[in-house]
Order: structure tokens, then C-alpha cells, then sequence
């Protein structure tokens, strides 16, 4: 049995599963995504993420458990996939 803890991937828009930032937790994860979608934002641009949840990175799955928005007034938008 694998005793790896379970990680937090970040997928940011059209990255590969390759590209996913790994983070120890959904928190951390949502900090990053909010602070690249407001400098994006800046500029008009909008920006979603994906999150995956995996022990390996070899171990990512292409469907998400989450995704990321950025909402109206500067918070993250977490909905379940």
C-alpha cells in the first residue's frame, strides 16, 4: 500500500498535467490561482484552473476534482466536478 500522502495539483488554463504545480493542500493551491487571476485581471484576461488530487504526479488523472475562477469581486470560486 502506498503511504504517500495525497497531493494538489494546479492545472492553470491550457497547462499539460505535466505543467500542474503540486501543493500540500486545496488552500494553498487556491492562494496561488488568486494571486495569478488578479494579475491577469489587471489586463482584462481571464483564467480558470483545474485541480487533481494524486499520490505521483505519474498518478494524475485528466479529469479534475475541482475548478478555479476568479469571482466579481476578487475571491475564488471553487466548484466541484
Amino acid at each position: 500500500m502506498d503511504k504517500l500522502p495525497v497531493l494538489v495539483f494546479l492545472r492553470v488554463d491550457n497547462d499539460s498535467l505535466d505543467d500542474a504545480r503540486p501543493f500540500n493542500t486545496l488552500r494553498g493551491a487556491k492562494a496561488r490561482f488568486r494571486h495569478i487571476a488578479s494579475e491577469l485581471a489587471q489586463y482584462g484576461q481571464d483564467c480558470v484552473a483545474t485541480v487533481h488530487y494524486a499520490r505521483r504526479r505519474d498518478e494524475l488523472n485528466e479529469y479534475p476534482e475541482y475548478m478555479l475562477e476568479l469571482g466579481p469581486r476578487g475571491g475564488v470560486i471553487v466548484s466541484r466536478c
